[in-house]
């Protein structure tokens, strides 16, 4: 339960307000207001964060600063709104005390509706500095949808999350720009290769450097457990680990390059060996062997990957000339 809850909530957390996916990257920590004087660890020829506000917070308090561009409270309290209400349709108002580890729920929502907010910001300056933006006509389409989901809010609904016609206009705005933004940066052709590939449950043993001779042992111990197994893979992993194998299709392209062979050479429902990558130690059964569909899938999700890469390079690269601030007031809630 905890995982599901955990994995659907960040799915939320990856969605754009206006219904977009954008890509999920790894924002680094946001640096958080000192008590008055704002203090802050420099970021070399960074555009200076906003000022943010600390003690009491009211509507127009900048809780957040990306560069010079400044969050107010309320639009803070619409993006909150609108993970709540995807929440709170299915699950009742506690699931926000739901511990997950050390953390709540609501405590893992913050920071992630942060680095959310964050991303778009960085992505609407990234886009003007592209001169990326919304034609007279986009806007006005954009507005409109904004309009119309604005009318399904009961008005006390809007009063008590912070809800303006206006932020509401500013969100949908930004996320339509960033999904432009993406679409810009990800657009580069990229030359269509022919792949081979192969559905596998995959066992992972993480390793590096520090353990690897230890997990080394321990995944020749459990291949040769499985050997004498008489249930299914699935339930191997599970009964070892307390979790179920991953299912993922592996091809030609990756850079694990023993695992891919390994995983093309296989037959259907069999068993592999151990196979050692630099993360550590992998033990596969094959549910798929190479067909036309499978290739042509997996081809597409080595597009999305690249894709993905392409931007979180770019993404990195804007993201360094902003410093960022975020309210102690904000962090503490």
């Amino acid at each position: 339960m905890k995982n599901k809850l955990n994995r659907g909530f960040r799915t939320v957390c990856r969605k754009m307000i206006c219904g977009i996916a954008v890509v999920a990257v790894a924002l680094g920590t946001a640096a958080c207001s000192d008590e008055g004087d704002n203090k802050e660890i420099e970021v070399p020829k960074a555009e200076k964060a906003a000022s943010v506000t600390n003690g009491d917070l009211k509507s127009d308090s900048t809780v957040i600063g990306v560069g010079d561009t400044a969050v107010s409270y309320d639009e803070y309290r619409v993006y909150s709104w609108f993970l709540k209400n995807q929440y709170e349709g299915v699950l009742s108002a506690e699931v926000w005390d739901y511990k997950l580890g050390d953390a709540t729920i609501g405590q893992v929502a913050i920071e992630d509706i942060l680095r959310l907010i964050i991303q778009i910001k960085v992505m609407n300056k990234a886009a003007a500095e592209q001169g990326v933006g919304l034609g007279i006509d986009e806007k006005e389409d954009i507005d409109h949808k904004a309009d119309q989901y604005l009318a399904t809010i009961p008005p006390e609904v809007q009063q008590a999350n912070g809800i303006t016609r206006d932020i509401m206009y500013r969100i949908f705005e930004e996320n339509e720009v960033a999904r432009k933004v993406y679409d810009v940066t990800t657009s580069a052709a990229i030359e269509r290769k022919e792949v081979q590939a192969a559905k596998v449950l995959m066992l992972h043993l993480a390793a590096d450097d520090t353990n690897r001779e230890q997990v080394r042992n321990q995944a020749n111990a459990l291949s040769a457990e499985l050997g004498k197994y008489t249930g299914n893979f699935t339930s191997f992993v599970k009964d070892k680990t307390g979790k179920a194998p991953k299912e993922v299709i592996v091809g030609s392209l990756d850079s694990r390059t023993g695992l891919a062979g390994t995983a093309l050479s296989m037959q259907r429902y069999t068993t592999s060996g151990v196979v050692e990558e630099k993360d550590g130690f992998y033990i596969m059964y094959c549910l798929k062997t190479s067909t036309e569909r499978l290739n042509n899938t997996y081809w597409e999700q080595y597009i999305s990957e690249e894709q993905n890469r392409i931007f979180q390079t770019a993404y990195e690269n804007w993201a360094e000339k902003y410093e960022v601030k975020v309210s102690k007031s904000l962090l503490a809630k």
